[in-house]
Formats: C-alpha cells, sequence, structure tokens
C-alpha cells in the first residue's frame, strides 16, 4: 500500500494493535461464551438432578455437574461461532471502507474458484500430513490434543460440524483475512509481512500447537489469495473446502495410508508442492492477463 509508505511511526504502531486486536477479541469471546454455555448448562443439568434426586451425595451430584461441563463444551463452540458473525462481521464493514460483497463478487473469474477449490483440496491433506508427522514428531502436544479434543467431545456432534464446516469459513475469513490483514497492510511496509502476521494470528485463534502449525500454512496461502482476488468469497471457499473435506471424506481416503513418519513426510511434501504450483498458476495468468490488457 502506498499510503503506508508516507504514513508516521505512530499511525503504523496503532495499525499494528489494530491488526492484533480482531484475534485477541476472537480469543476473549471464545472463552467467555465458552465458559458461559458450559457452565450455564451444567448448572441447570445439576439443579434438574438435585430437583429428582435430593438424596444424593455431594460427590455425585459434583461428578454430574463436571460431565455437564464437558457435555456442552460443542454447543459453547457453536455459540462463539454464531455471534463471531455479527460482532466482526460489523466491525469489518465499518472498520474496512464499507466493502460490499456484490462488489467484489463481480470481480471475481473461474480461474479464482479452481484455484479456491484445488487449494483446499491440497491444504486439507497437507493439514493431515502435518497432523501424521507431528503425532511423531511431538507425541506430548499430539496427547495432550487428543485428550483435550475426547474429553470435551469437541469435533463430534451436528452443531459442532456445522460450525467448523459452515461458520468458520465465514467468520475466520472475516476476521483473518478481512480485519487482520487489512490493518497489517497499513501497519508494515511488505505484503509478505502483514501476510505472515494474519497467518501468526490465525494459527493462535485456534488454541493448540497441533492445529496451529497446519493453520499458519493454510493462513499464508488464504492471504495471498485474498490479495490475488481482492475478494474474501474465494477465501471461503477454499476455507470451506478444507473443512468440508476435513469432516466427510478424508479419513475415508487415509485409512489405507501407512502410518510412518517418511509417508507423512511424502504427503506433505507433495500437497505443499502441489498447493505452491496453484499459486504460480495464479500468478502466471495475472501477468498474462496484464500483458493483453498492455497491448490492447
Amino acid at each position: 500500500m502506498e499510503e503506508t509508505k508516507t504514513m508516521g511511526a505512530g499511525k503504523r504502531t496503532g495499525y499494528f494493535f489494530l491488526a492484533l486486536a480482531p484475534a485477541a477479541a476472537s480469543l476473549l469471546l471464545q472463552l467467555g461464551v465458552g465458559m458461559v454455555v458450559m457452565i450455564g448448562g451444567a448448572v441447570v443439568r445439576l439443579v434438574q438432578y438435585r430437583m429428582l434426586n435430593p438424596g444424593a451425595s455431594q460427590a455425585a451430584a459434583m461428578q454430574v455437574y463436571m460431565d455437564a461441563v464437558y457435555e456442552f463444551a460443542g454447543a459453547g463452540v457453536f455459540a462463539y461461532h454464531v455471534l463471531a458473525l455479527p460482532v466482526f462481521g460489523l466491525w469489518y464493514y465499518f472498520g474496512c471502507g464499507r466493502p460490499r460483497i456484490a462488489d467484489t463478487a463481480r470481480k471475481l473469474r473461474a480461474l479464482d474458484l479452481v484455484i479456491a477449490l484445488l487449494g483446499g483440496v491440497c491444504m486439507c491433506l497437507f493439514s493431515n500430513a502435518v497432523v501424521g508427522m507431528e503425532q511423531y514428531l511431538l507425541p506430548r502436544a499430539m496427547e495432550t490434543y487428543m485428550e483435550m479434543m475426547e474429553t470435551a467431545d469437541i469435533g463430534n456432534g451436528l452443531l459442532v460440524t456445522f460450525a467448523a464446516v459452515v461458520l468458520a469459513p465465514v467468520g475466520e475469513e472475516i476476521l483473518c483475512r478481512g480485519l487482520a490483514l487489512y490493518y497489517a497492510r497499513k501497519a508494515l511496509p511488505r505484503f509478505w509481512m502483514a501476510n505472515i502476521l494474519q497467518a501468526l494470528l490465525f494459527a493462535a485463534i485456534h488454541g493448540n500447537l497441533i492445529q496451529g502449525t497446519y493453520a499458519f500454512a493454510i493462513g499464508l496461502m488464504l492471504g495471498w489469495l485474498a490479495k490475488r482476488c481482492g475478494s474474501l468469497l474465494p477465501c471461503m471457499l477454499l476455507h470451506f473446502t478444507v473443512n468440508f473435506s476435513s469432516t466427510v471424506w478424508v479419513d475415508k481416503v487415509f485409512f489405507w495410508f501407512p502410518d510412518t513418519l517418511p509417508a507423512w513426510l511424502l504427503l506433505g511434501v507433495v500437497t505443499l508442492a502441489a498447493a505452491l504450483g496453484l499459486v504460480a498458476w495464479g500468478r502466471g495468468a495475472d501477468k498474462k492477463r496484464e500483458n493483453i490488457t498492455k497491448t490492447l
């Protein structure tokens, strides 16, 4: 951005902290909404239990309460994503120049959608490769992550699936490739710097090392796609493809895959190379289009 080069240091610093603000707000919102839903649901469940079992021991009642806390974890995730849409959607609209979806949609080409779809499949396979490698390279982190997911039953159930596949691709793209990238590009002199910052924030909002590692790589590609297309719609499509594939069909593909570190490493290299190939394809198409435009 040209205005960044002439902007004062104080203003750039302000935009830098604005770039961090959406991710910080997301983490606080996740914590707050999750706690309200889980504790609120557990209290209701405890009251019901006490009414039906007035002579129950304190230990039994506490166990009912703790089980209910974990049971409502998925509802907390769903509630966060529902609330995040208007919160970050309005922030994006009023804080980033009031962008119009219809205007950005008209700029899209078929190639943008093809890159988004194929990129989503590549990054889904890449993320599975990363997780496969992490179970060998980071066994303690993987064990902690799996215990957390199993204990809270996160990842199962219709509400969590709907939140992950439908709501997250919209809300997280508005948050990271909308708000964070918009402010980061004003704060930093080069796009690649801003892209790294928003990708780091995208990794951070996932809240754990296992998901954060591959989320960073996916975030880099999403940031490039947002810049290339001037729209969040292809980013949402790529993000949807990643989450849909991970939820619906990828397990059916990997049941035969050899669970060894070299195999996962090879898959990671191949799928990352394929994603970079899509980036190169997009850049080549853009240069060709620019050359044609200049000759007309």
